[in-house]
């Protein structure tokens, strides 16, 4: 799947305030060791026993900038060949990685490089490294013209569904006009239709000689492993395949822009966006470094510079955002600016630019700096806790290796960030931001020598014992207060998280005014009794602490995220932003104005218009879970929201006696119930009142809504109905059940619509978790010309789980293994944990529950599955949603005969023929 970079991305830089001339590189190292092998390839080994699983990531140094005109997309392309198998084993990467139990696994291309990555058990990483090796080395064989057309199909359908979205023209355009027609970032990552059409079968044979060898590759572990076992495992697997041939590699290639370039798009979006963008340096460039720290300082908090002067004072942006978008050969720095329906867009840039040369000309303060310094460094810390995937510590040192030619380049980037001046900021500020720029707006549309290794590469290695969850005790207490505490310690990271969970959720929405809990959780930082919304803000960045608040369906938290040193200060501001939010009468307008303009973009969206009115028609108006799915409400609920409603809901739904504190992290609860007595004494005890979530009866099947989406290049199709609570004693068998139905890459689902068929990018199917009564639900995007076979490939799926096509034999062996086999990664960040402890919360369950959990899904038989399956899923009561050109489907739906189709608007409301 292609991942391009983001736009907004600081580099991984962060943790801890900082005097601006110090910097302790200890502090923020990931230690490692390096080998080279004698083929070329090279190795970096992280030694971390807290967790029995590796975190494994691959980086080769080939993406769309080794391509030429006529032939792009094909770094992208050759991705997704990764993972349909080698010659030694052709049964596919994602199956095998099923069967491993691998977690956070995924391949990703960009300008510059293709990398593989994903966390498995300790037990399986020989064999993880065997399949690594074997599509690194024996993949030829496997390339044939029947996988290059379903490649090719279903990367079509990527690029669909990336063009399918409010914006998603953006981008490719912005490339195109930044640079010179020759330059390798001038076309997109993903490619055009046109080349990936003219790909031959020998183009990609030559694509994977030319790049995919040991020497133009880095390999990153992570984990429960010593880098002598690493070594000794990577030589014995990669040690004999042969290095590819010599590469030249261009190192910088910076082009500037002959004048300034304005630009105008109209697309089907919601809302006017204004992008700016000016070339900067490569990767390399100390530069970057200081321009990261200008986005920071415009833009990402509250008192930045233009979130304060055209979202606040001005009250022309509902968002913005500045930053770099990192590139070896050269980079960019982008500014986006999403303005308020009637805002002129000349008005909005005149202040963008008033901002932009206030800091040319002063550069930031040492205030600012200190601020944005503090938040990035604690980013870094919170990024250490992670093993593998993207921005890990496996990803942090295969980066800098293959970009900065050394595992420490990241930190060289760190120091120059942590000892930056306001005037080295400025001076680069003004190298590089007063050249000529392009202007986009956007307006929406009216309607080296192998090894001698004697090795039988086609038996594969034996997985050893699957290792035991590593799931922390869980510690319970309470305050004087009433208020609830439940403590899991992990002290892997000097880092703690602390989220209150209060008994609420969207299912305590008054009565009309859908969106009430959603809209003040969304206030509940922008003031209190005593510190306005920039102060609350500055005092978290200066203490390394983020904090935020939103609502799910059942549960509203406040949660804040801390360093250990600086924990009861932080707790300090939380508890103020808990008990005395002011709900500032100029923030909660501006609030109802982007929560407006928030509707309108999930209105925009297939399946955020389709996930708006599903509930209604699932449960009825006027249940407590009727709402909308995102929580926002709807324009005319959110209208009639005032402000007094605000407080009388948080005065009426946060008491400690029905609230809980779930802390996890690096505290014992001998110094956290102290702190939390502090923080929370003048917390008057008291319960909130009873939610009442009645029991409706079954879905009637029988219906299709229709949403006209004209000229959509796919349909949005939803199939859903009433299935039984959480919290039941089958939930762990319907967990399995689901996972193989349309839970994972390699689901029923999955396979039918994009493996076998590649009509779609990607499906899902699940139970939604709630505390009542929940959905069953399928989503699946599909090409339009397809609309009407996907949904008899639906159904037939969901008629299969439900008893037609039985879990049994290999199907069940493999999803045992998967369930069991990435149980130990599953629980291997904090906010994994907190979010076992929130379900245990929600659905009382026992204190061993996930424990012991690993235990009842290997007690798990193909029967007790089965039934879960019949109990919980029922083909017969479906309805369906399909969001898409109407003119073009829905005659074939029609012709289906699935029951009475009904067309809606994007409101829910019936349209009359």
């Amino acid at each position: 799947m292609q991942m391009p970079a983001a736009v907004f991305s600081q580099s991984k830089l962060a943790a801890k305030e900082e005097d601006s001339q110090k910097f302790d590189r200890s502090r923020y190292q990931v230690k490692y060791k390096k080998f080279v092998l004698d083929n070329g390839l090279t190795l970096l080994v992280n030694e971390d026993h807290n967790v029995p699983v590796v975190g494994v990531n691959f980086w080769y140094h080939v993406g769309s900038r080794n391509e030429q005109r006529g032939k792009t997309g094909f770094a992208h392309l050759f991705e997704h060949f990764f993972f349909n198998g080698s010659e030694n084993y052709p049964h596919g990467f994602r199956e095998a990685m099923d069967d491993l139990g691998a977690n956070n696994r995924n391949g990703t291309t960009n300008t510059d490089r293709t990398n593989f990555f994903e966390d498995v058990p300790v037990s399986a990483l020989e064999r993880t490294l065997y399949l690594e090796a074997d599509r690194m080395g024996f993949l030829t064989g496997r390339i044939t013209k029947e996988m290059l057309e379903r490649e090719r199909g279903v990367v079509q359908n990527e690029k669909r569904q990336g063009e399918n979205q409010p914006y998603g023209r953006v981008f490719p355009e912005i490339s195109a006009k930044m640079y010179p027609y020759s330059h390798p970032y001038s076309w997109s990552t993903i490619g055009s239709m046109d080349d990936l059409n003219a790909a031959s079968l020998q183009d990609v044979k030559d694509w994977y000689k030319t790049y995919y060898g040991p020497n133009n590759a880095v390999l990153a572990l992570a984990g429960d492993i010593t880098p002598e076992n690493a070594l000794q495992l990577v030589t014995k697997y990669f040690g004999g395949i042969a290095p590819g041939p010599a590469l030249t590699r261009t190192e910088k290639w910076i082009p500037t822009l002959d004048r300034n370039i304005r630009a105008e798009m109209q697309d089907r979006v919601p809302q006017t966006r204004i992008y700016r963008v000016y070339h900067i340096p490569e990767w390399k460039n100390r530069d970057l470094q200081y321009l990261s720290l200008v986005g920071d300082v415009l833009s990402g908090s509250k008192s930045a510079r233009l979130d304060r002067r055209l979202i606040n004072e001005k009250q022309l942006a509902t968002s913005v955002g500045a930053g770099i978008d990192a590139g070896e050969l050269a980079s960019t720095f982008i500014m986006e600016v999403t303005l308020k329906a009637g805002v002129d867009p000349l008005v909005a840039e005149k202040e963008l630019d008033a901002v932009v040369n206030e800091l040319i000309l002063k550069g930031p303060t040492e205030e600012e700096l200190k601020r944005v310094k503090s938040i990035s460094l604690a980013n870094f810390q919170r990024s250490l806790e992670r093993l593998g995937g993207m921005g890990g510590r496996s990803d942090i040192l295969a980066e800098s290796m293959t970009y900065g030619g050394s595992p420490e380049a990241y930190l060289d980037q760190m120091e120059v960030m942590a000892k930056a001046t306001p005037a080295e900021v400025k001076a680069a500020a003004k190298t590089w931001l007063v050249a000529n720029h392009y202007t986009m707006t956007v307006k929406p549309y009216p309607s080296i020598a192998a090894a001698a290794v004697k090795l039988d590469r086609t038996v594969l290695p034996p997985l050893a014992q699957a290792p035991e969850i590593k799931f922390p005790q869980v510690q319970r207490n309470k305050l004087k207060n009433g208020l609830n505490v439940v403590l899991l310690e992990r002290h892997s990271a000097p880092i703690v998280n602390v989220t209150i969970a209060a008994d609420a959720g969207y299912a305590s929405d008054p009565t009309g005014k859908a969106g009430t809990a959603s809209l003040a959780l969304d206030l509940m930082d922008e003031g209190t009794k005593t510190l306005d919304a920039f102060q609350i803000s500055n005092q978290l960045d200066l203490l390394g602490a983020t904090l935020n608040s939103f609502s799910q369906l059942d549960l509203s938290f406040v949660r804040l995220g801390a360093t250990s040193e600086n924990l009861r200060p932080s707790l300090k501001i939380l508890s103020d932003v808990l008990l005395n939010p002011s709900f500032p009468a100029d923030q909660f307008a501006l609030k109802k104005q982007q929560r407006l303009s928030q509707i309108g973009q999930e209105k925009s969206q297939a399946s955020g218009a389709a996930l708006r009115i599903l509930p209604q028609l699932l449960f009825g108006a006027n249940h407590n879970y009727s709402n909308p799915l995102s929580g926002s409400g709807y324009e005319t609920s959110v209208q009639t929201i005032q402000r007094a409603d605000l407080i009388d809901w948080h005065s009426k739904w946060f008491k400690p006696g029905s609230s809980t504190v779930i802390v996890t992290g690096d505290v014992t609860m001998d110094k956290l119930m102290p702190a939390l007595e502090e923080a929370f004494a003048g917390w008057t005890a008291g319960n909130a009142p009873a939610k009442n979530i009645a029991v409706v009866d079954k879905t009637k099947g029988g219906k299709v809504y229709l949403i006209d989406k004209p000229d959509a290049p796919q349909s949005t199709i939803i199939a859903a109905h009433i299935s039984e609570a959480s919290g039941q004693p089958e939930d762990v068998a319907i967990q399995t059940v689901m996972q193989n139905f349309g839970g994972m890459a390699t689901s029923r689902l999955n396979r039918n619509l994009r493996l076998d068929k590649h009509w779609s990018y990607g499906t899902n199917g699940a139970l939604m978790t709630a505390r009542g009564q929940r959905p069953f639900l399928v989503i699946a995007p599909v090409q339009t010309d397809k609309t009407k076979e996907s949904m008899v490939e639906v159904i037939k799926e969901i008629k299969g789980v439900a008893g037609e096509r039985e879990l049994a034999g290999e199907e069940y062996e493999s999803i045992m293994r998967n369930m069991t086999l990435r149980l130990p990664a599953r629980f291997s960040t904090l906010s994994a944990l907190e979010s076992a402890a929130t379900e245990m919360i929600n659905y009382k369950l026992p204190d061993d529950y996930w424990s012991r959990y690993a235990e009842r899904v290997r007690g798990l038989t193909a029967p007790a599955l089965n039934e879960a399956a019949k109990k919980y899923v029922h083909p017969s009561d479906i309805i369906w949603i399909v969001v898409g050109d109407r003119k073009k489907i829905e005659s074939g739906i029609k012709s289906l005969n699935y029951g009475e189709v009904i067309l809606l608007n994007t409101d829910g409301k019936v349209i009359s023929e």
